[in-house]
This record gives C-alpha cells, sequence and structure tokens, in this order.
C-alpha cells in the first residue's frame, strides 16, 4: 500500500517510510552523525529485518501496524549483534541496554 513520503511537503508516494530521493538523504544524515550505523550495517539490518520471526524485546510475532526494526544489543557499541524488534519495542527502549 503507498502512501504519502514523510519528509514535510513531498508529494511523493511510497511503500515505505519516505520516498527513495529522502531516504538517500536521510541516510547520509545519519551516517554524519552516528558511526552507529557505518560500515556493513544496513546489510546486517536488513537481513535481520527480513528473517524476522519474534521481537526480542517482548517476544510477539509480526504486527501490521508495528515494523521490525534492527535493534543494537548492546546500544552504544556499533558492531553490536542485530535482533530484531517492532519499532514501537525498540523506540521504547531507546538507549538503554
Amino acid at each position: 500500500m503507498k502512501r504519502a513520503c514523510i519528509e514535510p511537503g513531498c508529494p511523493n508516494l511510497t511503500t515505505a517510510t519516505r520516498c527513495t530521493p529522502h531516504q538517500k538523504a536521510y541516510k547520509q544524515r545519519r551516517y554524519r552523525a552516528s558511526p552507529h550505523y557505518q560500515g556493513d550495517y544496513d546489510a546486517r539490518a536488513k537481513v535481520v529485518r527480513d528473517t524476522a520471526e519474534r521481537c526480542w524485546l517482548c517476544g510477539e510475532g509480526p504486527r501490521a501496524d508495528d515494523p521490525w526494526t534492527a535493534d543494537h544489543v548492546y546500544p552504544g557499541q556499533p558492531d553490536s549483534p542485530l535482533a530484531p524488534a517492532h519499532r514501537s519495542c525498540n523506540s521504547r527502549r531507546g538507549n538503554r541496554g
């Protein structure tokens, strides 16, 4: 299902959160700001999200309105193992270990 890009004023429709041009710009900003998302993070995170069956934080399966994220098991460590988590669970946890 396509929806509007979340960037203010963007008329593009996308199946992701941001349209392709805005996603690219977002990644560039994020990578400059934080070492957590450098190196092979994108490839590792994609594998985690694509193979997710259970959230490692709450133990529940997929939710229609809560997509999978790749959560750093040890916050603050860029080379930390990644585990699948619902976006809401990952946000709630924040940078706490």
